[in-house]
């Protein structure tokens, strides 16, 4: 199976863990490999408008306007 990078449509869905409840969502393997990120890589989210932008902590990154 191919790897899409960066698709038209890329869609993920919300999911809950049964055992704890917190919510989480997966993120596509075409974007941890474009970053650089792997388990254990510390993240952090912030929402801008409609949109959540998640960067690496710790990385000096250019945020979009």
């Amino acid at each position: 199976m191919e790897m899409q990078k960066n698709p038209q449509e890329n869609f993920t869905t919300v999911e809950v863990d049964p055992i704890t409840g917190e919510y989480f969502i997966n993120l596509p393997e075409w974007v941890l490999n474009e970053y650089g990120w792997y388990e254990g890589t510390e993240v952090n989210m912030e929402v801008d408008g409609d949109a959540i932008v998640i960067t690496e902590v710790g990385k000096d990154l250019e945020r979009r306007p």
